[in-house]
């Protein structure tokens, strides 16, 4: 099945010269070091009192895109098999084009365009719930109450030290931790680092949240998908593996109890800040917008985020950060459904290397066939796997439960608590004034009341022995 690969005597040392020559090729390609903004554009545009557009020059990438893609496109046209695999790494080959060709059109509308085929657009569907609005969910989550008591009060270098001591134990000296000036966020990993922005301050929280996001997922599965004996390209990841990546390192801040409701309402207003740009609001728009909710400097970070590389103007932002939400919703409910049956060996596959939530049975079936083999380092909340279950074990029960009925069952008591008065005590009460106040139930609301308040039981029969 899988291994069934026309003209080909070893198959393991066919796909291994495959994926290594995709992971040479781009090499090149880094796309945040080709469209992040120099810290001197903020400052002229702090110093223009934040009402002029800032003015952005990105400097030459250092090498031909265009040369890049035709390379891509050379090797996609010897991969010539049919399997589901081969199929695979031709659309790893196109990606790649794809990027080096949205790079090459840094400050253009092109560039929007190669941004949406790579990491889609806030009002993408869910495939498995296309039912849930996506913009709903950034609506939710931007409207959440924000955390009290956390101030930032570490110094990067000091949070280089913590990260550094959360990841080591697991990663050993694979993974390199320093500080960086050139960040637009205030963290980022490599295949083998993670880089802390100089200067920038944080929360406790935020220190840990980082060394399980960046550290201990982002580079963790990089590290396992260059540990593969033949599918190296898993450490730079099968096609579409953004959203999952991105997702990913949030649902380990959540399982690990490093989150608060200010990353979500972070995450939310980013997943809005790109659909009000890719709907024409220019970057000034966007600013005051997010200042509504965060300070200024901040503000203007979270606007270069969806801005960099597009355009200023507005209708071309630069589309990842909806990524984010969207990959945790995903992740999350992948790990509800592995878990709930329970299929760990599915969700091992998923730690193998950089894919979609959507290609771990695949892998899955490679790793059974030989081909993959499994991780080798494994996350924090994998390791504890009695928290994992019961994590599962209360997503699956209070999901059978509707917030929206439950409020307005509430909302019946508490509208019943303020009519109460002392008026009337000790006098004797009209017969059926209770059944005259039995709320009303609606139609469609009537199965739910129903179990919510089912009929008594029949009076136990004499003699016989009760049952706790």
């Amino acid at each position: 099945m899988l291994l069934e690969f026309h003209g080909v005597t070893d198959a393991k040392t066919y796909l291994r010269r495959i994926c290594d020559e995709i992971v040479a090729l781009q090499k090149p390609l880094r796309i945040l070091k080709a469209i992040n903004w120099d810290p001197k554009v903020h400052e002229r545009f702090f110093a223009n009192k934040a009402r002029l557009l800032p003015k952005i020059e990105y400097p030459p990438l250092g090498y031909d895109a265009s040369a890049i893609a035709r390379q891509f496109a050379a090797l996609q046209r010897r991969i010539r098999g049919k399997s589901t695999l081969e199929a695979l790494l031709r659309e790893k080959c196109d990606e790649f084009a794809l990027i080096a060709r949205m790079l090459e059109a840094r400050g253009s509308a092109a560039f929007y365009q190669h941004s949406v085929e790579l990491y889609g657009n806030p009002r993408d569907r869910y495939a498995a719930h296309p039912g849930v609005d996506n913009l709903k969910v950034a609506r939710l989550w931007a409207a959440r109450p924000t955390a009290r008591g956390e101030k930032p009060t570490l110094e990067s270098a000091r949070v280089v030290e913590i990260v550094k001591g959360i990841v080591e134990p697991h990663l050993g000296r694979a993974v390199r931790v320093r500080e960086s000036t050139r960040l637009t966020a205030n963290a980022a990993a490599g295949g083998t680092r993670v880089a802390v922005k100089k200067g920038a301050r944080f929360t406790a929280r935020q220190a840990r949240a980082l060394a399980h996001h960046e550290g201990l997922w982002h580079v963790l599965t990089s590290l396992n998908g260059f540990a593969q004996p033949v599918l190296t390209v898993l450490g730079v990841g099968l096609p579409r593996f953004t959203e999952s990546q991105e997702g990913g390192g949030i649902v380990s801040e959540f399982l690990t109890g490093n989150i608060t409701d200010d990353r979500y309402i972070e995450l939310g207003e980013r997943t809005l800040a790109v659909d009000m740009a890719a709907r024409g609001a220019d970057y000034l728009e966007v600013f005051d917008y997010l200042c509504e909710r965060f300070e200024p400097p901040k503000a203007a970070l979270m606007a270069e985020r969806v801005f960099r590389g597009g355009l200023l103007t507005g209708a071309a932002p630069f589309t990842k950060d909806a990524a984010y939400q969207r990959g945790y919703c995903r992740i999350y409910n992948f790990l509800r459904v592995a878990l709930a049956k329970p299929d760990p060996a599915i969700v091992l596959a998923f730690l193998a290397g950089k894919m979609r939530v959507d290609d771990a049975p695949l892998v899955k079936e490679l790793i059974d066939d030989g081909i993959c083999v499994g991780p080798t380092y494994l996350p924090e909340w994998f390791l504890d796997q009695d928290s994992l279950y019961a994590h599962v074990t209360h997503s699956l029960t209070v999901n059978r439960f509707s917030v929206p009925r439950g409020r307005r069952h509430y909302e019946q008591q508490v509208a019943a608590a303020e009519a109460w008065d002392l008026e009337g005590i000790g006098e004797a009460e009209p017969l059926g004034a209770h059944a005259a106040q039995v709320p009303k139930v609606h139609p469609h609301e009537e199965e739910d009341a129903a179990a919510a308040n089912p009929s008594p039981p029949p009076p136990p029969v004499r003699g016989a022995q009760e049952r706790g």
